[in-house]
């Protein structure tokens, strides 16, 4: 069986960690903040929960929004200018897509509650 390349995984990741984003800003416009049978105070208290770090990453000069780490690993760069990355690696392969539409809105919802 071949291992499918990060190339050929990535949309199906970045739909995966879109959908768990859009549940929880949802969430968090309703009041009522449990998802998956776990309470959370806020839109915050989830996001520290469900990813590693939120923190400047001095190679792309952006900030990075760390969900997983090693095989596979995957991550969100936020860029002064507005674009917003998704980055999915897996054992010495990687692909990321600029975000755009609705997977942009989304990203961008959650960047301005990691920047209150």
């Amino acid at each position: 069986m071949t291992q499918l390349q990060c190339k050929d995984r990535i949309k199906k990741e970045l739909e995966g960690r879109i959908k768990d984003f859009q549940t929880a800003l949802k969430k968090s416009e309703d009041g009522s903040f449990t998802i998956d049978g776990d309470d959370y105070e806020d839109f915050i208290s989830w996001i520290n929960s469900y990813a590693l770090a939120y923190a400047e990453d001095p190679h792309y000069r952006a900030m990075r929004l760390e969900l997983s780490y090693g095989g596979p690993q995957d991550y969100f760069l936020f860029f002064d200018d507005g674009i917003i990355e998704y980055h999915f690696l897996d054992w010495f392969d990687g692909a990321e897509i600029i975000l755009s539409g609705k997977d942009y809105e989304v990203m961008e919802k959650v960047k301005d509650y990691l920047t209150c």
